[in-house]
């Protein structure tokens, strides 16, 4: 292996340089989005016993997660984790290619990757970096896999190895062990081999099962943190409309989102797109006659992409962080036809001229789209002016106005979330609390309503209108209210303390006693419980 580095280390520390240069500027970037409650606000984060317990069959990027926090609560350090798993996904990429290819194609492919802006999402959103990570362990699995003639032991890395994939990311690797009969159907000897990869499909089905348990869970997630209403869609309008965007993505990547809501098409341009996909589809067919390795990497994009292509809505339609593994099947095809070109042309240098035009459009284009990711405004409002069909994007535009100053602005966009997504509870909640700066309590009480009416485990609403009661004097509703976001979050010491204070404007000091006893046997030092307990054994 040292061998290896050494004999290739001109194009690796090319390949290095290009991925570092293009994704530097995103490295002092903010925690955003789910990081905040995965890491910024997450009180586990720093817990190796919940890294390793939270999630028994994936705890990989828990323990990533800990590791960092031992150095400091600083993104970088855990942004770091996915550019570590994004340069050891380029190595393995022009590992393989070189392997069943040529240097020279290894390079024009794999320097394109590393650049790309449609797959920067997964690199740059440090919540996204479970796609690059279980993309690493796939990627070392198939070269183990293809190294296994040469000793059983590559055989067993490559199983250890495909274990860590799904240890990596639970849902997006539960296809990938078709790639290990097809490429034996293909380029080896299934009759003969076929016991290989009965392994990696027994794999699948455990962790499949273990999946399986996870999907109410994720279920809820996406009504109640989401909002999204449960159903089956058309795959005639699913398929035709994901793999046309996700070709979009790749060869014109001006338009990136987080969240791809502009999927509403002229009957025109549905069909458009319904052609290009059976022509897609046409071309897979025919490269299975004329060429195995185009049907093989054309494959690998549809294998890789199909789990998100499910018509039961526990995805998004389309998501840049998806494309990250199958991104690699077009690549390859495409570098095919560029050397190819070049060959035919007997224009020996044409196809690196046309790769570094591209390399520095692409590059280009992620380092402008890496300023998209480096706080919350510039994330919101990007995405504002690309989704504007989105209601997430709308009430995240409303954080960003309040923050600003602008509350009339926040609450426009606030109602906009609500015209478009009518059971949008945290769109109700934020306008809540924009009515309570704006002085208007009764409006903000209708709205807090509103947002536990669709969604009841929202006990920041709670407390606010306990806090509003509480203001007015009317300590019954209040009660009422705080003791409804105790019943959803009974762990709170805030809430507990909230309580014991209205106890003590009830006249009720025994409760008040009892209440603030409590929290200072959790936490001796809170000088708001002990300032309640002296008032009430006044």
């Amino acid at each position: 292996m040292l061998n290896w580095f050494k004999k290739h280390w001109p194009s690796l520390t090319l390949l290095l340089t290009l991925t570092l240069i293009t994704y530097g500027n995103s490295l002092n970037n903010v925690f955003l989005s789910d990081d905040l409650a995965e890491i910024a606000n997450n009180p586990n984060v720093g817990s190796l016993k919940y890294a390793i317990s939270a999630h028994p069959f994936g705890f990989i990027r828990l323990i990533l997660y800990w590791l960092a926090f031992q150095i400091g609560l600083v993104p970088m350090y855990f942004r770091l984790i996915n550019l570590f798993f994004h340069i050891g996904s380029v190595i393995l990429i022009y590992a393989l290619l070189n392997l069943l290819f040529s240097k020279r194609l290894a390079l024009i492919v794999t320097s394109i990757f590393a650049v790309h802006p449609a797959i920067s999402e997964a690199i740059v959103w440090i919540s996204g970096g479970m796609y690059p990570q279980y993309t690493f362990f796939f990627l070392l699995s198939l070269l183990f896999y293809l190294k296994s003639k040469e000793k059983i032991k590559y055989y067993f890395a490559a199983l250890i190895s495909f274990i860590f994939t799904f240890m990596s990311h639970p849902q997006m690797p539960l296809s990938l062990f078709i790639v290990f009969p097809v490429w034996e159907f293909l380029f080896g000897n299934i009759k003969k081999n076929w016991k290989k990869s009965v392994p990696f499909l027994i794999i699948t089905i455990f962790f499949l099962l273990v999946t399986l348990t996870g999907i109410s869970e994720r279920e809820n997630t996406l009504k109640n943190v989401h909002y999204q209403e449960r159903g089956v869609d058309s795959i005639f309008f699913l398929i035709p409309t994901a793999i046309t965007s996700y070709f979009e993505l790749i060869f014109y990547p001006k338009v990136l989102t987080l969240y791809h809501s502009e999927l509403n098409f002229s009957q025109l341009g549905f069909i458009i797109r319904i052609l290009i996909t059976l022509v897609f589809f046409g071309a897979v067919g025919l490269s299975y006659i004329k060429n195995k390795y185009i049907f093989f990497w054309l494959s690998l994009f549809l294998i890789a992409l199909s789990p998100t292509l499910t018509p039961f809505r526990l995805n998004w339609i389309v998501a840049e962080r998806y494309l990250y593994l199958p991104i690699l099947g077009i690549l390859v095809v495409s570098g095919l036809g560029i050397t190819k070109l070049a060959e035919k042309l007997k224009l020996k240098w044409l196809d690196y001229s046309i790769v570094i035009i591209i390399l520095i459009l692409l590059s280009t284009r992620t380092i402008i789209r890496n300023i998209d990711w480096k706080n919350e405004d510039n994330l919101w409002i990007a995405t504002g002016k690309t989704s504007p069909s989105s209601p997430n994007t709308h009430n995240n535009l409303g954080d960003v106005y309040g923050r600003q100053g602008d509350k009339q602005k926040a609450l426009q966009e606030f109602q906009t979330a609500i015209a478009l997504k009518p059971n949008y509870a945290d769109a109700y909640h934020n306008a809540a609390n924009t009515y309570v700066e704006l002085g208007q309590p009764d409006q903000a009480l209708e709205y807090y309503q509103k947002a536990t009416q669709f969604n009841p485990n929202l006990w920041q609403s709670y407390q606010n209108m306990a806090a509003i009661y509480f203001k007015e004097k009317q300590y019954e509703k209040a009660l009422e209210n705080i003791q409804k976001a105790i019943t959803i979050n009974p762990n709170n010491l805030n809430l507990r303390l909230n309580l014991g204070i209205v106890y003590l404007n009830m006249g009720e000091k025994n409760k008040a006693k009892e209440i603030f006893n409590l929290i200072l046997t959790v936490d001796p030092q809170n000088q708001a419980a002990q300032a309640g307990l002296a008032e009430a054994n006044k």
